[in-house]
């Protein structure tokens, strides 16, 4: 019998045939897990930290921080405004948006049509989003169940579609690489600065000049701001979340600070109708971030500026 011969080209041929389907293998997989993680993180800034749902989705304030309603989310509809209406953001609408059109959308305010959003949407806020974090938002978008668009179209009886957001964007879009360019989330500091910005914190906490678009400096998260649930089923003011220690959370420690949220993490903390003595503050929304960002937030607030201002919680 004669011997079994492999020549040297036949060993080349072979050993980069197993390479390429080794490398193809590692490309679906390292593939997969990215498009997940993106997915994952996605998830967690749409459902928490960014909190896109408490105005795209249903609302029940029958029950404490009107928690979403199962099945709602991203159809939109909310009356936000006098003929505003948050939009759908599911596929059924997004559908025929490419990825950079949403991205435009959530942090500039400009539409596919390249009509302006009106500010009520906090793309102010957004804006602030990492590039990485603007992929995993629109990742996630694309999952959500398709839901029929039936949003009233918007009627700004009182001022021409979008005259406040093009004084935003004249100021900031030209500068949003720049705003992007933020040091490295390392530390408890910097991740709380940017968590609280990108989970719009001012935008309740600190009240505005007479304009949607431009916070009292002065007052910086020290609250007082009034908000009203529908049809003015009550009224609350947000609180001072300075490290005032009178009127702010001055006196809270990071496990007291920790705890607030994590209470609301049990349905049965919110499952109850408390009257006028509800709360725009969606609790059962912010409650499911993690541990060591709810600790971020907490040390970030510790380190800006105290203000002393008495919040009146329910004003009569």
């Amino acid at each position: 019998m004669r011997p079994l011969y492999i020549y040297p080209t036949s060993i080349f041929i072979l050993f980069g045939a197993l390479l390429f389907d080794a490398c193809n293998h590692s490309t679906d997989k390292t593939s997969k897990f990215s498009s997940e993680a993106k997915i994952n993180r996605g998830d967690y800034l749409v459902n928490t930290v960014c909190n896109c749902m408490h105005c795209h989705g249903d609302r029940d304030f029958t029950k404490f921080s009107g928690p979403v309603i199962p099945g709602t989310e991203g159809k939109g509809g909310q009356l936000k405004g006098k003929g505003i209406y948050a939009p759908n953001i599911t596929p059924s609408v997004l559908g025929n948006w490419t990825d950079e059109e949403i991205k435009r959308a959530i942090t500039t305010g400009i539409t596919k049509s390249g009509d302006t959003l009106y500010p009520v949407m906090p793309y102010g806020a957004y804006m602030y989003l990492s590039k990485y974090d603007e992929d995993c938002i629109v990742a996630y978008l694309r999952t959500l169940k398709p839901l029929p668009d039936s949003v009233p179209k918007r009627n700004l009886a009182y001022l021409p579609p979008g005259k406040l957001a093009s004084l935003y964007q004249i100021f900031y879009i030209n500068n949003l690489d720049k705003i992007r360019n933020q040091p490295p989330l390392d530390n408890d500091l910097s991740k709380g600065k940017y968590l609280v910005k990108v989970g719009n914190c001012n935008g309740c906490h600190t009240p505005f000049n007479n304009s949607l678009l431009v916070f009292n400096k002065d007052s910086i998260l020290a609250g007082g701001l009034l908000l009203t649930g529908p049809d003015h089923i009550f009224k609350v003011k947000s609180a001072n979340i300075t490290p005032d220690t009178a009127t702010g959370i001055g006196g809270w420690t990071e496990d007291m600070f920790l705890s607030k949220f994590k209470n609301y993490r049990d349905k049965k903390a919110f499952d109850y109708n408390p009257g006028m003595f509800n709360t725009a503050m969606p609790w059962s929304i912010f409650a499911k971030m993690t541990d060591d960002d709810i600790k971020s937030i907490y040390s970030y607030l510790r380190s800006i500026k105290p203000v002393h201002n008495e919040v009146e919680k329910w004003p009569k």
